[in-house]
């Protein structure tokens, strides 16, 4: 079973592929935004998304921020 990090990393080469890089770029920017904000959700006592799922969305938004810088 393949771990959170390594599940983006595939979504992001699947994108990008498809669409090409300005898409991806598109994708992982938006994805970087939402589960940041899941989690800021979560620690202000909103919607507990992000609480359940905190260690997941931490290895996806690393994927991400490391992604955004490798093609800015």
């Amino acid at each position: 079973m393949k771990d959170a990090g390594t599940k983006e990393w595939d979504r992001i080469a699947f994108v990008a592929g498809r669409d090409g890089v300005p898409a991806a770029m598109a994708f992982a920017q938006q994805g970087f935004r939402q589960y940041n904000a899941a989690i800021r959700e979560a620690d202000s006592g909103g919607n507990q998304y992000g609480a359940a799922y905190r260690d997941s969305l931490n290895a996806s938004i690393t994927v991400y921020q490391s992604y955004i810088t490798e093609n800015e």
